[in-house]
This record gives C-alpha cells, sequence and structure tokens, in this order.
C-alpha cells in the first residue's frame, strides 16, 4: 500500500520535503517567547538519600499566533551542582485523553492526578515518566501542546455533532469531553488539511517552540538535549527529527509501515502520525530516519494492537538500511502490548544517560 518513490525524495532533500507534506515550511523556528514562571515544589523520592528528590517549577508562555496560552513543568534533580544539567524534552502520548496533557506522564505542584491514575497503571506501570528521567540525572521539561491540556478545545467550542456524539450518554462530564474531543479529532485534521496543513504541522510547531524554551532555560546544557515520546509522543519525536537538530531521541510503541497501519490499524492510530501526502514523500520510518546521523532509540512491543508484527519488522529493517549499520542506532524488543512499562522506561532513561 506505500505509495512513496525513494527515487523522487533524495536523502539530501528528505527532511525538506517531509516538512512540505505535514504543510509546513523547512524553517519552523520562531524564536524564544517569553516564559513566565511560577508555583515551585519540591518531592522528596527516597527518604534515606542525601541527594534525592525532584524538584519543579511551573513554566507558560504562548506560541506566536495562538491565544491559549502553553503550560509546562520544568522538573530537575534536586541538591543539583552548579553545572549545566542535560535535558529531555519529553513529549506525552496521545492516551485517548485530551483534557490532561503533561500530567499523564509527570507530576506538578499538586501531586498525580486522581482521575488518571488508572491510565498511569495500565499505561506506564503507575510511574512517572519524568520521574524517572530526573533521577538518571536530567532536566526534564513537559509541556501541554495542541488539543491537550492548557491547549485543550474548550467544551463550547466544539462543533455540535462533537457534542452530540458525546451528550446522550450516560457518561460523568470528564468522560463526555473525551467522547466530544475524539470526534472533534477527525474534524481538525480535516480542517488543515483543507488549509494546506496538517494536525501535525501545528503540534510540530509548538513541540520546536517548546525545544527552544528548553534551550534558553538557565542551568540546561543547551548542547545536550534529548527528546523521548511513547506512541502519539513518538510520533511527535519523528517529525521533531525532520525540522530540528537534538542530541538524542527515544521512540517508544510508535514505529511501523503505512501499509501496516492502512492494513486494519488505521482507526487505533492517531492523526499525528497519519498525515494526506506524506505517504507519497516516504515511509514512516524514513521520517525518523531523516535525522540521522542523531543517535535514535526505537522500543517495539511485541504484542502492541496498534501495528502488526510485519509492519514493525519492516520498519526495524528499515531503520537499519537508513543507518546503514551505524551503531547510531539502537532497537529494542519488549513483551506485551500498547504500553510503556517500568522495564522500557528504566532502558530508555540509561540509553539517554549514556547518549546525551
Amino acid at each position: 500500500m506505500g505509495t512513496h518513490d525513494e527515487r523522487g525524495c533524495p536523502r539530501s532533500d528528505r527532511r525538506a520535503a517531509i516538512l512540505r507534506a505535514l504543510g509546513s515550511t523547512p524553517d519552523l523556528h520562531e524564536g524564544t517567547p517569553h516564559v513566565a514562571f511560577g508555583r515551585t515544589w519540591h518531592v522528596d523520592t527516597a527518604a534515606d538519600t542525601e541527594n534525592s528528590g525532584v524538584d519543579g517549577i511551573e513554566l507558560t508562555w504562548t506560541v506566536p499566533g495562538e491565544t491559549a496560552p502553553t503550560e509546562a513543568w520544568l522538573l530537575t534533580p534536586a541538591n543539583r551542582t552548579d553545572r549545566d544539567l542535560p535535558a529531555v524534552l519529553l513529549l506525552h502520548a496521545h492516551d485517548g485523553i485530551k483534557f490532561h496533557g503533561k500530567e499523564k506522564v509527570a507530576d506538578g505542584p499538586d501531586g498525580p492526578i486522581a482521575a488518571l491514575s488508572d491510565m498511569r497503571r495500565r499505561g506506564y506501570d503507575g510511574r512517572s515518566v519524568a520521574a524517572g528521567l530526573v533521577a538518571a540525572g536530567f532536566a526534564v521539561l513537559v509541556h501541554d501542546v495542541f488539543p491537550w491540556g492548557s491547549r485543550r478545545v474548550a467544551w463550547e467550542d466544539f462543533p455540535e455533532r462533537a457534542k452530540k456524539a458525546a451528550g446522550a450518554s450516560a457518561l460523568d462530564s470528564s468522560a463526555r469531553y473525551e467522547v466530544a474531543a475524539r470526534e472533534h479529532e477527525h474534524g481538525l485534521a480535516k480542517t488543515a488539511a483543507l488549509t494546506g496543513s496538517s494536525l501535525a504541522r501545528q503540534v510540530l510547531r509548538e513541540d520546536l517552540v517548546a525545544l527552544e524554551v528548553l534551550r534558553g532555560i538557565p542551568g540546561v546544557d543547551a548542547s545536550r538535549i534529548g527528546v523521548a515520546g511513547f506512541s502519539g509522543g513518538g510520533a511527535r519525536v519523528a517529525h521533531l527529527l525532520a525540522a530540528a537538530e537534538v542530541k538524542a531521541a527515544v521512540i517508544t510503541a510508535m514505529m511501523s509501515t503505512f501499509a501496516d497501519v492502512a492494513d486494519g490499524h488505521a482507526d487505533d492510530t492517531t492523526w499525528l502520525m497519519i498525515t494526506p501526502g506524506l505517504p507519497a514523500v516516504c515511509d514512516w520510518p524514513d521520517v525518523a530516519a531523516s535525522g540521522f546521523p542523531t543517535p535514535l532509540l526505537v522500543q517495539f512491543a511485541r504484542r502492541d494492537s496498534h501495528f502488526g508484527p510485519k509492519g514493525m519488522s519492516d520498519a526495524e529493517a528499515a531503520l537499519q538500511h537508513a543507518y546503514g549499520g551505524s551503531d547510531a542506532l539502537t532497537t529494542q524488543w519488549f513483551e506485551g502490548g500498547h504500553v510503556f512499562t517500568s522495564d522500557m522506561q528504566d532502558a530508555a532513561a540509561a540509553w539517554l544517560g549514556r547518549m546525551v
């Protein structure tokens, strides 16, 4: 089912061609917006260890041209030294939940969100992904992105079709919101396509701004920044690799081929991975490999319900071909389904520790 033609997209032009397919110019650099700093907090993670714990601070900025501000958290190891820290831009997943964004993978000043406890248990072994990266010695920035969290669509702004899809059900208000948001995502993608853009393009633009924010934060080593994401967050990582330079990248449970997605998996796949016109440029592994020679870790789950075994193995082979046997590419296979287990999180943190 793949429609791309390698002859029509040579490696030298691939990143620019990918961005054009997303509806972007090759230069999406927006500069660093004004960043406001809010509440700070500290969480002890091991009472018997003097240097344990996480320090956090709220950040807010507004992407140029947008009205709703982006809310984010910067998490750092407690009792840190004076040296600048390596950092990770952690991109939250889709998770079928749009009311929250950063809270799915990090804890803020008010602690874990009770409404997300079941999702955290099922999808992340009950862990905060960000806290694990902080424990590995990183500064971690996690931000909301359209249309999640602080950048979500307000209920009153949903079209009537989306409201009706949720309004007749016997669900609580938060569940109704998620039903409407799922329905509305199709409309957002259609509107973007009709205007020569894509939902992925808007998300990429906001991620690029967040990357610039992270680079400008005092105490962060701007030359040592990695990016990581699970599922929809992994799709965001792939697009970011086509648009920016980072020290290393991790894509978890978000790697297959477009032919595999089209063969019965499209309904489970976020619009962040499906952009009209992109398959005519290159296959999905080529998007992720467009950042070569950037070190890349791709984690697969053998029983991932979002992709087929052949699609994932074909994607691994395509990545290996694109990286030409370079040790800059690492692939890891784990048992289990479409989840980011504690083993996967630990392996990603350890790999980033070696590469960033």
